[in-house]
């Protein structure tokens, strides 16, 4: 390597790694709470390597499978490596997690950039997509979240492995099995049990490698491997299941692909300039396709097949990849199959970390467009470069701030979507965790306001409920707490996250006998939350150790009526 690339590699790391630096000092937010919280299976101890293999990325012990119906073991064993080498202790074990996601962008951001220069775009227009793709602010949600993990994860191993492969020999000399093939197939594998949406860039791989004048059964080799190998691993360890109470978005079919047309246009603006930061974009669904955004967004579709096809025919490869990136991305959010879209607000899947690998192809293109006269101006091109760069660094690392604290998340997502019921109890969840840390009552009264305005908003939010008796026991008003318990338990008399809540109620105010009687409902309904069982023992010990109640005095056997005959 040249000591011009050497230099361009570390601009980039640092283009990669700068503007979201911040968010290592993040905690767990939202889904994280779920995905590595004390809760989680990639907490649990009694977890083992097989069940994080087998797991639904949000399983539990007690339901490995039936959460999401996605299969992400990578993610898991990620997760479970950053928690066993910081002992789970909650700050280093969140720090390492966003390190490990700044590097994962940093390799991504590098591995994209040696794709370029081996598709035969100019070394400045190479750096400059490169760079700009490193600081879009698109990315926030991807890196300053440790939930973005699995596209993270997936975007980089992918670039890496087709980066692999397309250093191998063109002309068709290379054998089958050498050293970069089995390299690059591992890469691409990795990917796919990342996200499973790699296989989009597993076909960009053998695009690439035809593009760059391989023979189709050479360039489809590896990928084709890989796919083969992730299939069998899938069904072998996973069966897809969704909870029956996911939200899956419109039941119409109709509906449901007219509503992925309407959002093509806002997908494409998001990948340009993405605006304010948000964790939601809400979707209405598109009830017509009359409706302008439908129309609109088959048009903008059918001109960027068009542009693919024009690449392709030009055999302008770099650029081909570049609009293929936004086109496939496009295309996966399509409709093909039902799955959970998280909020109810969204209809159709708008969320910025689905954009992460897409986020290249403005950069490649204003490149591929730029490239004769970065090309002829090396220097200039590098001053252009950083100046981009120094410019969109202050919105990217402001758009990271919105992952900084769970109230920041909830407050940002309020903002696009006001009458969110799941953001509105998330925010009572991170004013009741500021009651919980400081004892400010008034974050107290701010969560138990913001819980009433979820179950407004929906009544059958089940967390909201729950937790507006947390935050009632928590601020000691035990007459409306015991109240509101005995609501809980008659709305919902198996709910596990019911019982466990009352029951930890009673167990803190040493009732051991109501505590022990709710332990066990939830133990038999087969999904306890973890420490139930062990809960349920101690409740038994204690009820043990009471002194038996002494005998009531003995009462005279009360006269019979005497004979009248006698």
């Amino acid at each position: 390597m040249s000591k011009a690339r050497r230099w361009a590699g570390w601009f980039l790391l640092l283009c990669a790694l700068l503007p979201f630096a911040a968010s290592r000092h993040a905690p767990n937010v939202h889904d994280d709470v779920f995905l590595r919280g004390p809760g989680s299976l990639v907490a649990d101890p009694e977890a083992g390597a097989a069940d994080l293999w087998r797991a639904d990325v949000f399983g539990t012990r007690g339901e490995l499978t039936g959460q999401s119906g996605f299969w992400r073991p990578l993610v898991l064993l990620s997760f479970r490596a950053e928690h066993d080498l910081t002992g789970g202790a909650a700050v280093p074990f969140a720090w390492l997690g966003h390190v490990v996601n700044l590097l994962l962008h940093a390799l991504a951001t590098l591995a994209l950039w040696r794709v370029l220069l081996l598709l035969d775009l100019p070394d400045a227009a190479a750096l400059a997509a490169a760079a700009l793709f490193a600081v879009h602010p698109v990315h926030a949600e991807t890196v300053a979240w440790l939930s973005g993990r699995s596209d993270l994860g997936a975007t980089a191993l992918a670039f890496l492995g087709t980066a692999v492969l397309l250093r191998r020999p063109r002309d068709g000399r290379a054998r089958t099995l050498d050293r970069d093939a089995v390299l690059g197939a591992l890469l691409l594998v990795a990917a796919l049990l990342f996200k499973e949406s790699a296989a989009l860039l597993l076909l960009l791989a053998v695009l690439a490698l035809r593009w760059q004048g391989q023979p189709w059964r050479q360039a489809a080799a590896a990928p084709t491997f890989a796919l083969v190998v992730y299939g069998i691993l899938r069904v072998a360890l996973f069966t897809r299941a969704i909870a029956p109470d996911a939200y899956l978005g419109p039941e119409s079919a109709s509906v449901r692909w007219a509503t992925w047309l309407s959002i093509v246009p806002e997908a494409l603006r998001l990948l340009v300039w993405p605006g304010a930061a948000t964790p939601i974009h809400p979707v209405a669904p598109a009830v017509s396709w009359a409706q302008p955004a439908v129309p609109t967004g088959l048009v903008a579709l059918l001109l960027m097949l068009y542009l693919c096809l024009h690449a392709w025919q030009r055999r302008e490869p770099a650029l081909g990849y570049g609009l293929l990136l936004v086109t496939g991305t496009l295309l996966l959010l399509a409709p093909w199959v039902r799955f959970p879209t998280g909020f109810r607000e969204v209809a159709a899947p708008l969320y910025e970390r689905y954009f992460y690998a897409a986020a290249a192809g403005p950069p490649i293109a204003l490149a591929w467009l730029l490239r004769k006269r970065l090309a002829r101006a090396p220097i200039l091109a590098a001053a252009g470069t950083l100046a981009a760069v120094l410019l969109i660094r202050p919105a990217a690392a402001a758009a990271g701030a919105v992952w900084s604290s769970d109230e920041a998340f909830a407050r940002a997502g309020l903002a696009a979507a006001p009458h969110s019921a799941n953001l509105w109890n998330h925010l009572g969840v991170a004013k009741l965790e500021e009651l919980r840390a400081q004892g400010d009552r008034a974050a107290g009264d701010q969560a138990l306001l913001a819980f009433q305005r979820a179950r407004a908003l929906q009544p059958d939010l089940a967390e909201a409920e729950i937790n507006a008796f947390i935050a009632l026991a928590m601020l000691g008003r035990e007459d409306e707490a015991t109240e509101a318990a005995h609501h809980l338990l008659q709305r919902r008399p198996d709910d596990p996250a019911a019982l466990d809540n009352v029951a930890q109620w009673h167990f803190g105010h040493q009732r051991w006998k109501e505590a022990a009687a709710l332990f066990e409902r939830e133990l038999a309904t087969g999904r306890p939350r973890p420490g139930a069982a062990a809960a349920l023992q101690e409740c038994q010990r204690e009820l043990q150790a009471q002194p038996a109640p002494s005998a009531p005095p003995a009462q005279p056997a009360p006269q019979a009526p005497k004979d009248a005959g006698g």
